[in-house]
């Protein structure tokens, strides 16, 4: 299924870039604004989805998607809750056009060459 805000996906890939090294997960709520959440406030954030309809699923593979991408960088779990009670959840990482992350990428080998 495909990302439900398309108009969001360029502040998403902003704000995973802004958070990469940080654990945790973007929300979209109706207001359409996209923020992160991080990993100190998720149990609040599956408590109460587990009140909602179809909660008790998607509060699990929040969980596990969570458990998948800690500690891996810049892709972070998804979560839009849509305005009829809906979700939708995936795994979004920023784009291969960000500048910054090529440089940094370029100072760890260059880093790395050197320890050799």
């Amino acid at each position: 299924m495909a990302f439900p805000v398309p108009a969001l996906l360029p502040r998403i890939e902003e704000l995973l870039q802004e958070v990469q090294w940080l654990d945790g997960l973007i929300q979209v709520t109706d207001s359409e604004r996209a923020s992160f959440v991080s990993f100190s406030q998720v149990d609040p954030l599956i408590r109460r989805l587990r009140k909602r309809a179809k909660g008790q699923e998607v509060a699990e593979k929040l969980c596990m998607s969570l458990l998948e991408t800690h500690g891996k960088g810049g892709a972070k779990p998804v979560l839009v809750f849509q305005g009829d009670g809906s979700f939708w959840l995936g795994v979004i990482g920023p784009s291969g056009r960000n500048p910054h992350r090529h440089h940094a990428i370029a100072h760890l080998h260059r880093c790395l060459s050197l320890e050799g």
